[in-house]
């Protein structure tokens, strides 16, 4: 044997040694956690507010739009780490907004499907807010949206309204999954679709691609945050922990000349009240009677 060949084979055995050494460790201290990065997928009895979905080991179509969903949610980690983080800022308000309004719990998730909980998104059609309202949709239900108020900005008004929405919805389809649909088309778009094809049911409509993975994509979010709370512990240390939400106080108003000088009278910075009330577009108040939030 050559001295060379001797050298490469000394060389090959301390990466060997090196690589088996590196691997141990990293199995040894990760082993029991890595599982938390990764979600079980649910059992086939997958269900929309208590309305059972096709079986999915029956139905080839079904299977894959839930999985697509699934899967994009599961290894999207950037996008579900962020409205993790959000969840402690709104879904207390929401669920107890459902709850008052007898409306399933499974709605919770849609405001996460149409903005993952940012409250400042604005749709390239023009909706806007957590609950992506349009803005003819939002005056029907008594918010203000004009050049000077939006209140499709303002969570608590937003979420009311969104629940008199999707009451208004139910008394029309009588079917939840119908009506999380109608959510993110419009109710007259899913009823000449279901008239049009002849069927009773989303899962048997074929619709355009938005709406036909909207009630997939509520669900594999509801199924994933299922399984997230299983492993809250490791995530949540793995991103920091969650927000937690500032303590405020609401304060009346009957006008505000500038919004500036307001919030510094009030011993507040303009961009603490900018970001807590997103509804006041421009720097001042027209009259009315008016609640502003602010830091306590």
């Amino acid at each position: 044997m050559s001295d060379l060949t001797k050298y490469w084979g000394i060389i090959f055995l301390i990466l060997i040694t090196i690589f088996l050494i590196v691997f141990n460790i990293f199995e040894k201290n990760n082993s029991n956690d890595m599982s938390g990065l990764f979600f079980n997928y649910p059992g086939s009895e997958l269900n929309f507010a208590g309305e059972e979905l096709p079986n999915l080991e029956n139905n080839y179509f079904i299977k894959e739009r839930f999985d697509k969903e699934f899967l994009n949610t599961s290894y999207n980690l950037y996008q579900f780490f962020l409205y993790v983080k959000r969840l402690p800022l709104y879904m207390w308000y929401i669920e107890d907004t459902l709850d008052q309004y007898k409306i399933p719990q499974d709605f919770k998730y849609l405001p996460i499907a149409e903005s993952a909980l940012r409250n400042d998104v604005v749709s390239w059609a023009g909706a806007a807010g957590i609950w992506q309202f349009m803005p003819e949709t939002a005056r029907e239900y008594w918010l203000i949206v004009n050049d000077d108020i939006d209140e499709r900005y303002h969570f608590e008004k937003a979420t009311k309204a969104a629940a008199e929405y999707i009451d208004y919805l139910h008394g029309l389809f009588w079917n939840r999954t119908l009506v999380a649909a109608s959510y993110n088309r419009w109710q007259n778009g899913i009823k000449k679709a279901l008239e049009d094809q002849k069927v009773d049911n989303y899962y048997d409509l074929y619709l355009n691609e938005e709406t036909s993975r909207y009630v997939f994509r509520i669900l594999a979010i509801k199924y994933v945050l299922q399984d997230y709370e299983k492993k809250k512990k490791y995530i949540d240390k793995i991103i920091g922990g969650q927000y937690t939400p500032p303590t405020t106080i609401s304060k009346s108003v009957w006008k505000i000349e500038n919004l500036k000088d307001w919030a510094l009278e009030n011993g507040q910075s303009y961009q603490t009240i900018k970001t807590l009330n997103m509804w006041i577009k421009k720097d001042f108040l027209p009259e009315w009677k008016w609640e502003i939030l602010i830091i306590k």
